[in-house]
């Protein structure tokens, strides 16, 4: 049977003969096995080749902390990641990218080798008297590979987002999309409806199918044949919406494939068929994957049976990332965002109020 978008089966009505298989029809398949556990503290230092690593301590005074299962779900560390990256992306930014990663290691989870390392830790035999060492070297990543792998993830999101906004008639995400940061640069994918022509097609002959490669010839065209200021809009002047299903391919696209394996389900010690995760950054991605594919159609987007809860969206007040409780929830708990929030219904209602006293006026006349 086929899981929604709580978890929970559902009869399915999949025509096996004809209709494609997800992973509910074919037995179950697409649960999320993993196990997260935190250093509590690093040494971020620059070796000898130039690399800079962040290397995990590991001794009886900082003993590694094992997180209970559910203490994150894979949404709570996806919004977690993408508002790092949208931190070390900000230009007024003290802090550096560096201090800011192991900032965000200790206190939300390791990012890599996570069930490799989890087993040593939770073996019988593991004395982190004689042991630690050995640990915290298989804890020792490299702050570039995490910047690459946070910069894929946190641009996938985004897009994400941006879509959902779109479906909903909010074009703000999407229009700002594109804008530059100090380290991350958005898709170019909703620039081309600033513009009242569409841009020629574009030879990704040499790209061979790599995204990023597409990317960087898309934005090497458009810097030698950027048209003049003038005909380039603020706001969309062709409707993105209209292109929805050529966008959610892209969006797919690039989301990387996920490798199943059996595991053990730790909370029924049976084995389950699962994805294989070695690092925060699957978890991610299987979260938004899963988020994707339990979109509605664009023509049913409004119906009863979407789902209102469990997506990603970003505060209409200050921008974080955050999981919507609710089917009408555009802002976050930050105290100014929901004092923002009140400000917005005060409004609101005041306008209807004076909206209301003009035609009772009109038609008392």
């Amino acid at each position: 049977m086929p899981y929604d978008w709580k978890d929970d089966y559902i009869e399915s009505k999949a025509d096996k003969r004809t209709d494609s298989l997800g992973f509910g029809e074919i037995g179950g398949v697409g649960q999320l096995i993993y196990h997260i556990f935190r250093y509590k503290a690093y040494e971020v230092r620059t070796v000898d080749y130039g690399a800079i690593l962040a290397f995990p301590v590991c001794t009886p005074e900082y003993a590694p902390e094992l997180l209970t299962d559910g203490a994150y779900t894979g949404r709570d560390l996806l919004a977690s990641l993408c508002n790092l990256a949208k931190k070390i992306d900000d230009f007024s930014e003290k802090k550096s990218f560096t201090e800011l990663i192991a900032d965000w290691c200790t206190e939300n989870a390791h990012p890599y080798a996570i069930d490799f390392i989890y087993r040593g830790l939770t073996d019988k035999a593991f004395d982190i008297k004689t042991d630690g060492d050995l640990i915290a070297k298989d804890g020792v990543f490299s702050i570039s590979d995490f910047m690459t792998d946070l910069g894929k993830l946190y641009n996938a999101a985004r897009f994400y987002v941006a879509m959902e906004s779109i479906c909903k008639g909010d074009e703000e995400p999407a229009l700002h999309l594109y804008n530059e940061g100090r380290y991350f640069e958005g898709y170019p994918f909703f620039e081309e409806f600033k513009r009242s022509y569409e841009m020629p097609d574009i030879d990704y002959g040499s790209a061979k199918g790599d995204l990023l490669k597409e990317m960087q010839l898309d934005a090497e065209y458009r810097k030698k044949h950027q048209p003049p200021l003038d005909e380039i809009a603020d706001t969309f002047v062709r409707e993105p919406f209209e292109h929805y299903e050529e966008l959610r391919d892209i969006l797919a696209e690039s989301i990387p494939d996920f490798r199943m394996r059996l595991k053990v389900n730790p909370a029924t010690n049976r084995l389950v068929f699962s994805a294989d995760i070695n690092s925060v950054f699957d978890i991610g991605w299987y979260t938004l994957a899963r988020m994707v594919s339990e979109d509605p159609a664009p023509e049913d987007i409004g119906y009863e049976d979407e789902p209102p809860e469990g997506i990603m969206i970003c505060c209409h007040n200050c921008g974080a990332f955050m999981i919507r409780r609710n089917n009408r929830q555009e802002y976050c708990d930050n105290p100014e965002c929901q004092r923002a929030r009140n400000a917005r219904n005060q409004k609101n209602y005041r306008q209807r109020q004076r909206l209301a006293k003009m035609q009772r006026e009109k038609d008392d006349k």
